[in-house]
């Protein structure tokens, strides 16, 4: 009797375990699914296996007290649930190697087979000197069906061991060897009727690796996290919205307020119109804080990392405090060491924003004194220099208790007594983060009623190591510069290269460098400018992004490989694709700058005095007479439109094709922007527009047709932006729908719109060649 004692007894402490288990994991709240209504039954079925297992122990050893048919149920009952515990056990494998997979029923035919073998084929009772046990076809069936799916589990995980979780994997073949070892001992020595345990341990080990309350609590932190994420993008989609939906009017109401207060000799009105101006400005600028805030909130605040001048970078803090210190009486102190090398590498734009952040809250909150900002050196190597920049003031201090909350974002220090400050509480908030953002953190010494030191350290790369020197020489020349912007100038010895795969784009470029007398070299693909670059050395390149074989970042990639570009060529990117986020992304490329197409004039000056060596440009008079145009063209052109020549001869005089053109449904006075006011020149263009539609459609049916979607994407481009050159706004708005349904791959879009546009485009080319 011994085999039955201690079957009993280690039946007993199986069951105890399992129902220990059963208990703690029911307990505890879980998201239902598939995973955990597969443990669910196999905890239910290893306790009635179990249970049935002692009774069968119970029962075979009385065979001569108890009826047969009786103990052929009780074995009945646990070959039954034995074989479902290890379809159970099977069904779990499949659920961790594969998911949340569709269940098939030919997966059940084992279990199927195994319980009908149990029913009714022959039961026979063998008596030993250890103990009775039951044998017979009724159990070999049973036990081949068990373990066809112990070894289709043991088959998934040896497929799947890469994709799974190494804890369970581990602990589910560690399982799965000891239920091996059992079976093979119990079939060597069947008195032991051990089988139970198999089944204990495989519950055990999923329990405390994939089913515990600890891996539950962090399946459920995840879900939570997934949660807080949808969340954030639903936040930022708001904030991104928001930012065009609010932004977008009141820059609106802004430039209208600008021409009122060009136009308008009323002084009442003009007055209106200040306090609408500083209204509006303070507006946009609590907007901006706010989109900032939550873009460093969420992580999508990215740090770029770009060469600029030292002494420009503090010229354009000077520009953008000296007019609020001066109207308040404060004195404007700046001092930046000479020493301090003229170039560095850094964000300079999230720089500008810390200090111009600290230097205005300086202003504010001093009513009489001066502020000073002064940047100077406090380390260096051959690569990098350690910069300490200090924002100092005689305002009102800071209370010792305050310094703890001075930092937190949407709060405001003696609200109070500071109502009358404008603010949301986020600039210091800001430019905390911003500065962990790169490696340095604010540092504050301030006395109450005394007046505020915030200080912080940068290490930034050196870019070019020559000393600044006096800083105050550097603002004389800037100022000189920003005079040759306003007045005009001419750089006919600057070295220019403009790179394009459309004709009429190199067209316009050309046209608008003559205005500054430059003559460029021009290149129709990536390929072209490389060549050029090799044989030549050019101050400025301008890239388009999108052509054919090598796009603009690519070209300036393969440059930048072989190492042909000098150090002093700037290159910037000159594309239509004006979209959110996209300056960003070609800084990030390697460009210097951005220029949206079509070309502005004012962009295209703005960008040749930034990279044009100073040397090089030659300031000019505007004359009276141009001024006067200028003005009564609402200041859009810095140089008058030509005089109709009498070449025109039987060519529609200007003011009749700018009204032809209007009554056409064509944005004239755009296109004439876009020529920098040439009628001449803007008539060609139109002409060109017309003369080339032929060949365009033809080329984006072929790509449309080859499924060649990425040139059509190009084309599609190309011809939203000369669209938008000539004034035909909605084909280029239409053309731009579908360069977005290219690039997102949405075919559906492409095939379902593409004709209308080819007759929307067709009908455009039609009014345009009446009005020509």
């Amino acid at each position: 009797m011994y085999a039955y004692i201690l079957s009993i007894r280690g039946q007993i402490f199986c069951m105890c375990i399992i129902i220990y288990i059963a208990v703690t994991y029911f307990s505890v709240k879980r998201k239902s699914t598939s995973g955990h209504t597969i443990f669910s039954l196999l905890l239910i079925c290893s306790i009635i296996y179990l249970m049935f297992d002692m009774v069968t122990v119970y029962t075979i050893n009385r065979f001569d007290e108890i009826s047969v048919g009786f103990n052929h149920l009780c074995h009945i009952l646990y070959m039954s649930f034995m074989v479902a515990a290890m379809y159970l056990i099977f069904m779990y494998i499949r659920y961790l190697t594969y998911g949340e997979k569709t269940f098939r029923f030919y997966l059940l035919i084992p279990l199927c087979i195994g319980i009908l073998g149990s029913i009714f084929l022959s039961f026979e009772c063998v008596e030993t000197q250890y103990g009775n046990y039951s044998w017979g076809s009724y159990a070999i069936v049973p036990f081949a069906s068990a373990y066809t799916y112990f070894f289709i589990g043991v088959y998934m995980l040896i497929k799947n061991r890469k994709t799974m979780e190494k804890k369970s994997l581990h602990a589910i073949a560690i399982s799965m060897s000891v239920m091996l070892a059992v079976a093979i001992l119990q079939g060597t020595f069947p008195t032991l009727l051990i089988s139970g345990i198999g089944i204990t341990m495989m519950d055990f080990a999923l329990f405390y690796t994939v089913e515990s309350p600890d891996a539950i609590l962090i399946e459920m932190l995840e879900e939570e996290k997934r949660n807080a994420d949808s969340a954030n993008r639903a936040k930022s989609m708001f904030l991104a919205q928001m930012s065009h939906d609010i932004r977008t009017p009141i820059n609106a109401v802004l430039g209208m307020n600008e021409m009122v207060l060009r136009e308008s000799n009323n002084r009442q009105i003009t007055e209106y119109s200040e306090n609408i101006k500083e209204a509006g400005k303070t507006l946009l600028s609590l907007i901006n804080s706010i989109l900032d805030f939550s873009k460093i909130e969420d992580g999508k605040m990215e740090l770029l990392r770009v060469r600029f001048s030292l002494s420009e970078f503090v010229n354009n803090i000077v520009h953008s405090i000296s007019d609020r210190a001066k109207a308040k009486g404060l004195e404007l102190e700046i001092n930046v060491d000479e020493t301090l090398p003229s170039e560095v590498m850094g964000d300079d734009v999230r720089l500008t924003q810390v200090i111009s952040n600290l230097m205005t809250n300086a202003v504010k909150y001093t009513e009489k004194g001066k502020v000073s900002l002064n940047i100077k050196k406090t380390g260096w190597d051959i690569e990098t220099v350690r910069i300490l920049f200090s924002v100092e003031d005689t305002g009102v201090g800071i209370k010792e208790e305050d310094m703890q909350s001075l930092f937190d974002s949407f709060h405001r220090l003696e609200e109070e007594k500071n109502r009358k400050i404008e603010g949301t509480g986020l600039g210091m908030a800001i430019v905390c983060r911003l500065l962990k953002m790169m490696g340095s953190e604010i540092k504050v010494q301030s006395t109450y009623g005394l007046g505020s030191v915030f200080s912080f350290e940068l290490i930034l790369d050196i870019a070019d190591v020559t000393p600044i020197g006096d800083y105050r020489k550097h603002l004389m020349m800037q100022s000189v510069v920003n005079e040759s912007m306003s007045e005009g100038f001419t750089a006919p010895d600057a070295k220019v290269l403009i790179v394009d795969d459309t004709p009429m784009n190199l067209k316009v470029a050309k046209n608008l460098l003559k205005i500054f007398g430059i003559v460029p070299d021009i290149a129709d693909s990536g390929k072209k400018c490389i060549e050029l670059v090799r044989k030549n050395h050019y101050n400025l390149i301008g890239l388009d992004h999108m052509m054919p074989e090598l796009s603009g970042i690519e070209t300036l990639a393969q440059m930048r490989a072989e190492n042909i570009l000098p150090p002093d060529t700037r290159v910037i990117v000159m594309t239509a694709n004006a979209i959110v986020g996209a300056k960003e992304k070609y800084l990030e490329a390697g460009f210097e700058d951005y220029v949206s197409k079509p070309i502005e004039v004012e962009a295209l000056k703005e960008k040749l005095l930034k990279f044009i060596p100073k040397e090089l440009i030659i300031s000019q008079q505007t004359e009276p007479a141009e001024e006067a145009l200028a003005a009564d063209d609402d200041e859009i052109l810095e140089f008058a439109p030509d005089e109709e020549s009498e070449e025109d001869g039987g060519q529609k005089g200007s003011g009749d094709l700018i009204e032809n053109l209007k009554a056409a449904g064509i944005d004239a006075d755009a296109g004439l922007r876009y020529c920098a006011g040439d009628i001449t020149f803007y008539r060609e263009l139109l002409e060109d527009y017309v003369a080339s539609h032929s060949d365009r459609i033809k080329e984006l049916n072929e790509h449309l047709g080859n499924a060649e979607y990425k040139d059509y994407q190009i084309n599609i481009h190309a011809l939203k932006s000369l669209s938008k050159t000539v004034g035909a706004t909605a084909i280029s708005e239409q053309a731009y729908k579908l360069e977005m349904a290219a690039n997102n791959g949405n075919i559906d879009y492409i095939r379902n719109e593409h004709q209308r546009f080819l007759n929307d485009y067709m009908d455009a080319v039609s009014r345009i060649n009446g009005a020509i």
